[in-house]
């Protein structure tokens, strides 16, 4: 008989490894999301359709199933919602609800950053009628974004004051209190880390540069490269495990994943960007690639088996045993008409995952009505082997509208010096 049962907050398809480790480790898996016939609830012992922001539902149902633990990952979202059903539901969680400010309100995140002595792109928050003295010390081009943004919903890249008015209202179109972070662009070399808190102490997992590829003068660059190890690893490994070390002494994080998106350059230093006690969604697999972590272990373990937890964090130091990638196309407005040259790269041999998000006579739309156009988890031996690869795929992909236009942003792979 299953003696442990695991909610699972999420049931798309990167839940779905999840799923099955539990239910190979006897672990009963209950699926809890509110997309009905999602891929994880196919596979799940117990699976309800629940729209996971009634955070008042879920904890009931937590009670309900009896279930002796609940994970999730990849959502910000996701996140904030477990924390906030698990907590009256009686169930551990490695946030209280009273954290999630440090992690989900970019404002906060920023103060405490610069309480801290951290470097962060000096930022201000703004409301529709603000004053032009409130931007006094922070320098174009500037983001601006909505303060409680979900994902990359309503960035923008301004050049003077005027342009925040005009796309003020926009901007805050998708925000609950129409309040918008303007901070300023930094272009120096991009990074995510993905990391596990225990017993107050930070081990990293992985560090991926992040690239990538200019679209028009005000949208943000679409990221478009993951690479673990990142390529800059020695420079910026220190300096990042200092800066979470101190963060989650200012929060009290004591336990579970954590993620940092930042920028370094030899001029600027280390720069944050954002902090979330998450794993980070079409990434994750990179780990498992590059350096044998499992992140459904992981979380499993952090329910079920602390030893064996112990033993896998003992045993990374983040180099990469190899090299692995993720690449990511995006596309602009129109019908999608041939994709076979998109849907042909995941046949190669060092292709370990493909995924074309369109079908033929699919609008992409403006914006992209799924994640990407296509996406593409690469392996190698070595970096200069990912780069030869990647640049084969860039020169081969192509995805053209019934008059043959190119309908994919060009990618650029990222330089170093």
């Amino acid at each position: 008989m299953m003696k442990n049962r695991i909610m699972i907050l999420g049931a798309l398809e990167e839940f779905v490894p999840l799923v099955r480790l539990a239910k190979s480790r006897g672990i009963r898996t209950v699926v809890a999301d509110g997309n009905s016939g999602a891929p994880a609830k196919q596979e799940a012992d117990e699976a309800y359709d629940l729209d996971i922001r009634d955070t008042e539902a879920l904890s009931e149902l937590m009670k309900k199933t009896q279930v002796d633990g609940v994970v999730t990952a990849y959502s910000d979202l996701l996140l904030e919602c477990m924390v906030k059903a698990s907590a009256p539901a009686g169930l551990p969680c490695h946030i209280r609800p009273d954290q999630l400010p440090w992690y989900r309100d970019k404002y906060v995140t920023n103060r405490t950053l610069e309480k801290l002595g951290i470097g962060t792109p000096k930022s201000t928050v703004l409301k529709k009628d603000f004053a032009d003295s409130e931007l006094e010390g922070i320098s174009f081009p500037m983001v601006i974004k909505p303060l409680d943004m979900y994902g990359s919903r309503g960035l923008r890249i301004v050049y003077s004051t005027e342009e925040i008015r005009e796309a003020f209202d926009l901007c805050v179109s998708t925000s609950g209190n129409k309040t918008l972070l303007a901070e300023e662009y930094v272009d120096t070399h991009e990074f995510n880390i993905q990391c596990w808190v225990r017993h107050g102490t930070v081990h990293i997992l992985g560090i991926a540069d992040r690239e990538k590829s200019f679209v028009s003068r005000h949208d943000i660059p679409v990221s478009t490269r993951n690479i673990y190890p990142s390529r800059l690893i020695r420079e910026v490994r220190d300096g990042a495990l200092d800066i979470l070390q101190k963060y989650i002494g200012i929060t009290g994080q004591s336990e579970g994943p954590l993620c940092m998106q930042f920028y370094w350059g030899r001029e600027r230093g280390l720069e944050v960007g954002e902090i979330a006690a998450r794993f980070l969604g079409y990434e994750h697999e990179l780990l498992q690639f590059a350096d044998d972590f499992s992140v459904e272990e992981l979380l499993l373990d952090s329910v079920f088996d602390s030893d064996r937890l112990d033993a896998e964090l003992a045993r990374g130091d983040a180099m990469g045993r190899r090299c692995a990638a993720v690449l990511y196309f995006h596309g602009r407005d129109g019908i999608a008409a041939d994709l076979s040259r998109a849907i042909a790269i995941g046949n190669r041999n060092d292709v370990q995952y493909s995924r074309v998000f369109y079908h033929e006579g699919q609008r992409i739309g403006n914006p992209q009505t799924m994640p990407y156009v296509a996406r593409y988890d690469i392996v190698a031996d070595s970096r200069g082997e990912i780069d030869r690869i990647s640049q084969e795929i860039l020169d081969g992909i192509s995805v053209r509208d019934p008059q043959g236009k190119e309908l994919l942003i060009r990618n650029v792979l990222g330089t170093y010096e």
